[in-house]
Order: C-alpha cells, then sequence, then structure tokens
C-alpha cells in the first residue's frame, strides 16, 4: 500500500471510530484481564470500515489523548538459538513470549511475560518501566525468574515490531476486541511490512461463541486461527529458521494481501 493509500485508509477508520462512544483507559483498565481467553482472527484490512459499521451497536472505543487508533512498539526477547521460537513451533499451547511493549500514544512502557496454557488460554504478567526496555537489567531478569524457568543470561533483542491497534470495549460484558493494521518488523539488517491485513482478537473470561464480534467474523469468513506476530516476524527475518509450522499461515497473509475472499 502506498503511503497516500495508507493515509487515506487511516482516515477512513478514524471516521468510522468517530461514531463509537467512547472509553477512558481508567475504565479499561478496570476491565482488562491478564489471565483469559484469546481467540485470533485474520481478514482483509478492506473489511475492517465495514466491520467497524457493524460493530457500533455493541461496543465502545477506548480513546486516548482523543486518539481512538493507537500506535504500539515492541521489543521481543529470545535467545541466540531462538529458543522461545522453537517451543511455539513444537506446542503453541506451551509458547511464552519475553517483550518490553511501549504504548505510544499514552508514554507508558511495560515488560512483559505472556504465556500460553492450554488451546486458548493466556496469562500475561506485567511491570511498568520508564521506557521500553533494549537491554535486560537485573529488575527484568528477576521479574522473568519470579513467572517463568528461562535463563535470563542467554536473552537478547531479536525482533522490533510495531503496529496501529483499535481496542474495543463490550457494552454488556467483560469482553475486549482489538484489531492491529500497519504491522512491521524490524532487525537491525532491515525490515518488512505485513500489507493489506489486519489482526483480530477477541479477548474473553470464558470462550464464547455468541459474542458479537465473533458473529460478525464468521460473516465475513474470517475463522479463528492460531497467530503469532512473534513468530511471523522471525521467520520472515531469519531465514534460517525452521518455518514447517509457519507455511500455512504465510499463505494465508499472501492471499489477504491479494484481496482473496475467504483467504482466512
Amino acid at each position: 500500500m502506498s503511503s497516500s493509500s495508507a493515509s487515506a485508509f487511516a482516515s477512513q477508520v478514524r471516521d468510522r471510530l468517530a461514531d463509537f462512544s467512547p472509553v477512558s483507559l481508567e475504565a479499561i483498565g478496570s476491565q482488562s484481564s491478564h489471565d483469559r481467553c484469546d481467540t485470533k482472527f485474520l481478514l482483509r484490512q478492506g473489511q475492517l470500515p465495514a466491520l467497524l459499521d457493524a460493530l457500533r451497536q455493541d461496543y465502545r472505543v477506548l480513546e486516548v489523548g482523543g486518539e481512538r487508533l493507537h500506535r504500539y512498539r515492541t521489543l521481543y526477547f529470545d535467545t541466540a538459538g531462538f529458543d522461545l521460537y522453537q517451543r511455539h513451533q513444537r506446542s503453541s499451547r506451551r509458547a511464552l513470549k519475553i517483550r518490553s511493549r511501549q504504548y505510544v500514544d499514552s508514554g507508558r512502557s511495560f515488560f512483559e511475560l505472556k504465556r500460553k496454557i492450554g488451546p486458548r488460554r493466556t496469562v500475561k504478567q506485567r511491570t511498568e518501566t520508564p521506557d521500553i526496555v533494549t537491554e535486560l537489567t537485573a529488575a527484568e531478569g528477576t521479574f522473568i525468574a519470579a513467572h517463568a524457568r528461562v535463563n535470563t543470561e542467554r536473552l537478547q533483542p531479536t525482533i522490533w515490531n510495531r503496529f496501529e491497534r483499535i481496542t474495543l470495549v463490550c457494552k454488556t460484558s467483560r469482553e475486549r476486541v482489538t484489531l492491529d493494521v500497519g504491522v512491521h518488523f524490524n532487525i537491525q539488517s532491515g525490515g518488512i511490512r505485513i500489507p493489506g491485513v489486519a489482526v483480530g482478537e477477541l479477548k474473553q473470561e470464558r470462550f464464547d461463541r455468541t459474542s458479537a464480534f465473533f458473529g460478525h467474523m464468521r460473516s465475513l469468513g474470517s475463522r479463528p486461527t492460531g497467530f503469532s506476530k512473534y513468530c511471523v516476524g522471525a521467520v520472515l527475518l531469519y531465514p534460517h529458521l525452521k518455518r514447517s509450522q509457519a507455511r500455512p499461515k504465510l499463505r494465508m497473509l499472501a492471499k489477504l494481501a491479494r484481496g482473496d475472499r475467504h483467504a482466512a
């Protein structure tokens, strides 16, 4: 997507978001769960404006500093041998991600551990930091040791990730929805972007197919799918990594980028 097309798309999305009732960061903090059931979806970016129109009655949108489309920066950590990547490839139900994340619009940063403890359940621990963490200190080492069995001395920065996110909060339950667009990955030698694709994630206390978001995704032909930004970024930027598990997702992303219907 050209810069002019990207700008036009962002304007179109902001126009749709202007019709949502807002919710504050303080209010969403009380509804946020770090032990939750996650369901991910992929869709064509071009489907997003119509989807937002359909969701407006059931959800409010997070607004921070007058913005409803929020910028995120993330730095992932792994070993030189990509042990955490390999662990995810062996079993996504035991996946562990270690990352530092900056919420650009609010100016807050957190160091986070995100663990899968089953087919859908996610548990996240995090601690606030003054800025995004680019080198692990004793403080991060102590935090990791308290929550996971990982040799922190072997961890190093591996991939930068940035994207823009819409966060929706259900009006009638503790359910939340995130929609990520403009996903970029970078390492020192270069970067890559996933064009034309939006990543949706439904976050619930318990898995519930009666969710309005779940129903709208089904009507768009988008089915629940496992999707890890970190794993996709790793396989795209580090060609030596084993990619057999990632190939179906890479094919799906390519189809969505081309605008194929029912690709997801």
